[in-house]
């Protein structure tokens, strides 16, 4: 038998799954953008941006009216999912990937963005990039639905598909990528990293080709200057001043939520209130309208007076409040930007009353301060620090950028270690996973480590028929069921031990007078909940039922299955990061892992030879995890996988991975007495 070289063929499907999941979302990201320009040109009129269309076309009643509306036919929308559970949105996606639980519906998703794109295309305050990833995780979950991949690689594909949303939205694969490693996933391993990258790379592509290729606050040399010493030390405090900036933003937002849902009003006319107010706003300020994209760029370009920028940084905030707390679907990622920019100018204001900077340095600080308060909102320095080089195309902004970044999201970390997305999590009583062991004891699910093989048997079947049952399958189980298939018990091979020295009892024997009680778990049960079920050192699997009465037999889960799964998601992510390589090990060579770990290859102890993988002595095998068998094959070292019915034989070495205690027991028991 030949060893295998390459890649897997299932990492090509990964990649190939996350591809068509970056142009299917760089494609319907597109169409849906120009669907918002389409309505909002209907709605204000023409304009070169949105602020500029309602000046020129709008009545002041007319300015009332259209943000009502919108948010009305957006509230009507979404009672079609009455009776469904409340409305998906970014935060959402971002548990869906974290907890690796809950599904998309695709009806209840289309309803919820055409919603959103009601409330964004009449001018409420909040951003495209929710509605785009959730365009592309739907696109993610169909395709994951269709593959019937498991729940890590599903995990990955909807990550790709946030991935895609926010490339689209912002013109950012870099930043787009990473964010999703920072906020989504939080893991940077090169299998995980690589197609998120694909996705949103691709998705860029596509968006670059239908809506131009441009950064979208390109600007040219005379609007961004190098800073001296002094002014970027400056960009420290300011880092402060976002820190505590961020907290903010986010106590209204969750102030205005509370405000909303105290009025107790029907969602349709929550969300038209919440139109008004946006409209009000918009009768004097139509720039806090929409994402406010534009207006990034208007505040970067020139040097607005004070008493503008001063409007704009409270408006702009009670705008996304109302639209938000009414219920408004979509991101707070552009109008946090927003703030951020407003909040970075009136810092270069201060700035150059005091005789510290002149005109020319306001540019810089609106782009600083945007970084500021998006890393400290959403706790992602590096999303921000990368999302403004792609936004304007200057890697002048570096140093300063990088320091506010930073020490904003410290700051807000001080003060509260939840971002807004784990905030919100947390608020619905989830709980999140803190470290590699606890994500997999928590993201791993009953379903993952399902076998579907069961052996059942009428619990009026004669002795004979059950002893045949168990001399002919490899299991020591099996599980006893009524004339309705309702799971009822389950035998033990030890179970009928006793029996067989006594024939005169056999004949009069049925499998219900065998039975003891079984152990259940449901299909979407975490790890961390059934493994105290197996406490009692007898039981070595676990029946797995759907919930409800009768129990219905659908698979068995066993011990083994889930030490040899916790093993490569815990011990898999350890090897990556001590850049583990199995083929270079030998015989009795040894590499230390993290947390008294270690990896080991010896020689096929005696007492395991003749056995297949999973029914090797429970005592042995206790905090090991068997990974590969290598024999010599014509001088060569041929590795197999230690799948659970491979036969290990004399001669044969293995390679193990667990604590260095059990390893250096079964060392010790499988040693030679005479050595």
């Amino acid at each position: 038998m030949q060893q295998q070289k390459g890649i897997p063929l299932r990492a090509f499907a990964i990649f190939l799954l996350a591809a068509i999941i970056g142009v299917l979302g760089g494609l319907l990201g597109s169409y849906f953008q120009l669907a918002l320009n389409w309505i909002q040109h209907t709605l204000c009129g023409p304009g070169a941006s949105l602020s500029l269309a309602v000046r020129a076309n709008l009545e002041w009643w007319q300015t009332l009216v259209v943000p009502t509306a919108g948010g009305l036919a957006a509230g009507l929308l979404l009672l079609l999912l009455r009776g469904k559970k409340p409305p998906f949105g970014i935060t959402d996606l971002v548990a869906l990937v974290q907890l690796r639980k809950g599904t998309i519906r695709v009806r209840e998703c289309a309803v919820q963005i055409v919603s959103s794109a009601c409330t964004i295309g009449s001018g409420g305050s909040i951003g495209r990039e929710g509605a785009n990833s959730q365009i592309a995780a739907t696109v993610a979950t169909l395709i994951a639905r269709w593959t019937k991949v498991g729940s890590r690689p599903r995990a990955v594909l909807i990550g790709c598909g946030v991935a895609a949303g926010m490339a689209t939205s912002y013109n950012a694969p870099i930043a787009a990528a990473i964010f999703v490693m920072e906020a989504v996933l939080g893991n940077f391993a090169m299998s995980v990293f690589a197609p998120i990258v694909v996705a949103s790379v691709l998705a860029t592509i596509v968006r670059q080709k239908m809506l131009g290729q441009d950064a979208l606050y390109k600007l040219t040399a005379e609007y961004v200057t190098t800073l001296p010493w002094t002014l970027i030390l400056a960009a420290m405090l300011l880092g402060v001043l976002c820190g505590f900036g961020g907290i903010l933003f986010r106590a209204a937002l969750s102030a205005g939520r509370r405000g909303f849902q105290r009025l107790r009003l029907p969602l349709p006319l929550l969300m038209a209130l919440g139109g008004l107010v946006v409209g009000a706003i918009g009768t004097f300020m139509p720039e806090t309208w929409g994402n406010g994209i534009e207006v990034i760029g208007i505040v970067a370009h020139g040097n607005p007076a004070i008493g503008v920028v001063l409007t704009l940084f409270l408006w702009k905030q009670i705008a996304t409040m109302a639209t938000v707390g009414s219920g408004g679907l979509g991101g707070i990622f552009t109008p946090n930007l927003v703030i951020g920019a407003a909040f970075g100018a009136m810092f270069a204001y201060v700035l150059r009353t005091l005789g510290f900077s002149d005109p020319s340095q306001t540019s810089t600080f609106v782009f600083v301060g945007m970084a500021g308060l998006t890393a400290a909102t959403m706790h992602v320095p590096v999303t921000a620090v990368v999302l403004v080089f792609e936004l304007t195309g200057h890697y002048e902004l570096t140093l300063p950028v990088m320091l506010c970044s930073i020490v904003a999201s410290i700051t807000a970390s001080l003060i509260d270690e939840d971002s807004y997305y784990t905030a919100a999590i947390k608020a619905k009583g989830e709980h999140l996973p803190g470290g590699i062991e606890d994500l997999a004891v928590r993201t791993t699910y009953v379903r993952d480590v399902l076998r579907r093989d069961c052996v059942t048997v009428r619990d009026t079947a004669p002795f004979g028929e059950v002893m045949a049952l168990l001399g002919e399958h490899r299991g020591d189980t099996l599980y006893v069921t009524d004339g309705t298939e309702a799971l009822i018990g389950r035998i033990e091979l030890q179970d009928v031990k006793h029996f067989l020295n006594d024939p005169s009892l056999t004949g009069a024997v049925i499998a219900a007078d065998l039975t003891r009680p079984v152990v259940t778990a449901h299909p979407e049960d975490s790890i961390a909940t059934v493994m105290p079920r197996f406490d009692d050192p007898e039981l070595r699997e676990l029946a797995v039922v759907m919930p409800g009465k009768p129990a219905r037999l659908i698979g068995r889960m066993r011990h083994q299955d889930v030490i040899t799964t916790l093993g490569s998601e815990v011990l898999g992510q350890q090897r990556r990061s001590a850049k583990l390589s199995l083929h270079g090990l030998g015989s009795g060579d040894d590499l230390r892992l993290p947390d008294g770990y270690g990896v080991h290859t010896l020689p096929v102890p005696d007492a395991w030879i003749g056995l297949s993988v999973d029914a090797i002595p429970e005592a042995s095998r206790s905090g090991i995890v068997v990974v590969t068998a290598i024999r010599s094959e014509n001088g060569r070292r041929v590795h197999t996988a230690a799948t659970p019915d491979l036969v290990l034989q004399e001669g044969q070495e293995v390679v193990l991975l667990g604590t260095n205690e059990a390893i250096q027991r079964l060392q010790d028991g499988s040693a030679d007495p005479d050595e």
